[in-house]
């Protein structure tokens, strides 16, 4: 590290490089960080047998915060308390203080430890906002320790901060009248992905893809009943999955009429695959589809997996939720649906296999990305930030 740079500090519970849409989202700001002519360190809480290593020229360090994991629900919530410990020991160590520390996940047991470090030793705290759970119920709230901990973090402790990485414009709106500093950075992808990939027009069957772990987030029970009206109506027509195997396939499937024939011609499951394998499907594919509710999750955060498809020139189909109007313009790189339901889906699903030949919407898909979702250009936004 070149000690005339100032140091910026990665910290939080969380996997890395290899944790999912959360370690990409971080290594995309690193990269924004490094461009904007800062060092970085990224602190991760997994456990590891070796403490550093380094990533893609980025230090990772391990300091074993999630060692609970194995333990029942809700001790392993009340035990979560304790996280953060071990990263203040850590920061204690540093002979070099960072200048900056940028806190990712972690909320009240990182931040009552990293909000009275930070100032004792003159670091800025800021914290990336890139969600807000919905509670299953109003109970939950309040007696669960784990939604607990975020509503606290969420309306208090974030508060206190000296700055704010928001994903989105409603996090963004939300504590714009607490806090001075906020940048809004959605998800950024550095796939090295080349040139779009030309359709290959002997094959007739119109790939759709959906790549992710279902949760309330997404609906993939609708968009796999959509797809498979749609193959019963006589469009030539494939669901990709990947992150479901065809063993827990039944789980998304509603009571349909539909025979085991007519699902396996229609849905391919893939399984879980690694990410290179995910966004070599996803390249493949003739459209991505996203669909979800309205609610608070969905509204304060913001897909990844919109961002990944438009990175390597695969139009989206999707409902309007968070800021994806700003970026998913119908019959340009994508299509709109306009309401959260199968038969919507349908109609847009018939739309979109005649476009399927359509070259130049996955070229502006891949334009889209390379204008608004480049690591690069959100360094002068990390500078405002950081200083």
């Amino acid at each position: 590290m070149n000690k005339g740079r100032k140091l910026v500090a990665y910290v939080g519970p969380y996997s890395f490089p290899d944790g999912g849409a959360a370690a990409r989202r971080i290594y995309g700001n690193c990269l924004s960080l490094r461009s904007a002519g800062y060092d970085v360190v990224v602190s991760s809480g997994q456990l590891a047998d070796s403490q550093e290593e380094m990533f893609n020229g980025i230090p990772v360090v391990s300091l074993n915060e999630r060692r609970h994991e194995h333990l029942p629900t809700l001790l392993k919530h009340l035990m979560y308390f304790s996280a953060g410990k071990n990263t203040i020991s850590w920061l204690d160590s540093l002979e070099r203080k960072p200048d900056a520390i940028i806190l990712y996940s972690g909320y009240s047991p990182y931040l009552i430890r990293l909000l009275p470090w930070a100032r004792k030793n003159n670091v800025k705290l800021i914290f990336d906002v890139v969600e807000w759970y919905d509670p299953p119920n109003w109970l939950s709230r309040f007696m669960s320790p784990y939604f607990l901990n975020i509503e606290l973090a969420m309306r208090f402790f974030i508060k206190k901060c000296d700055g704010l990485i928001v994903i989105s414009e409603y996090l963004k709106k939300y504590y714009a009248h607490q806090v001075k500093n906020i940048i809004k950075v959605p998800p950024t992808a550095n796939l090295a992905c080349g040139d779009v990939v030309e359709r290959d027009s002997s094959d007739n069957a119109v790939k759709f893809v959906y790549a992710g772990t279902p949760g309330k987030k997404d609906a993939l029970s609708s968009i796999i009943l959509a797809i498979l009206r749609a193959g019963a109506s006589g469009q030539n027509v494939e669901l990709h999955i990947a992150g479901v195997s065809r063993n827990n396939l039944g789980d998304f499937i509603p009571v349909s009429g539909f025979s085991q024939s007519e699902i396996d011609k229609v849905i391919k499951c893939h399984g879980i695959l690694s990410h290179r394998d995910t966004i070599s499907l996803v390249r493949s594919s003739d459209y991505s589809i996203i669909l979800r509710p309205n609610i608070r999750s969905v509204q304060a955060g913001f897909p990844t997996k919109f961002v990944e498809s438009m990175a390597v020139g695969t139009p989206v189909i999707a409902n309007l939720t968070s800021d994806l109007g700003v970026y998913l313009k119908d019959g340009v790189n994508g299509l709109i649906c306009p309401n959260f339901d199968v038969e919507s889906l349908v109609k847009v699903i018939a739309r979109s296999v005649d476009l399927a030949q359509d070259q130049i919407m996955r070229k502006r898909a891949k334009e889209t990305a390379d204008v608004y979702f480049s690591p690069d250009n959100y360094s002068e936004e990390f500078i405002k930030l950081i200083g």
